[in-house]
């Protein structure tokens, strides 16, 4: 049983390793989905709590960034409706 499981871990290794170009890429793809639920509780407690989604300063009622991500935000979506 624990030679199985650790047989399954070398296969998976040798596999991975020549599956990316490079160590972050590898890291990222192997630990996904914990790195995904870690951004969305942080994007969650942060908005729950009223502190800009992008830095750390108050967020502007009932919007989840600051007063300069919010014109930054107007700024982007400007930019993409032009296209």
């Amino acid at each position: 049983m624990v030679l199985r499981k650790l047989f399954e871990r070398l296969t998976q290794w040798k596999e991975a390793k020549n599956e990316y170009p490079n160590r972050f890429l590898k890291f990222y793809h192997l630990n996904k989905k914990r790195l995904q639920k870690e951004r969305n509780s942080a994007y969650s407690l942060k908005k729950e709590r009223g502190i800009c989604v992008r830095c750390r300063r108050k967020a502007s009622e009932g919007i989840i960034f600051c007063e300069y991500h919010q014109q930054k935000q107007v700024e982007y979506n400007k930019k993409a409706r032009s296209k």
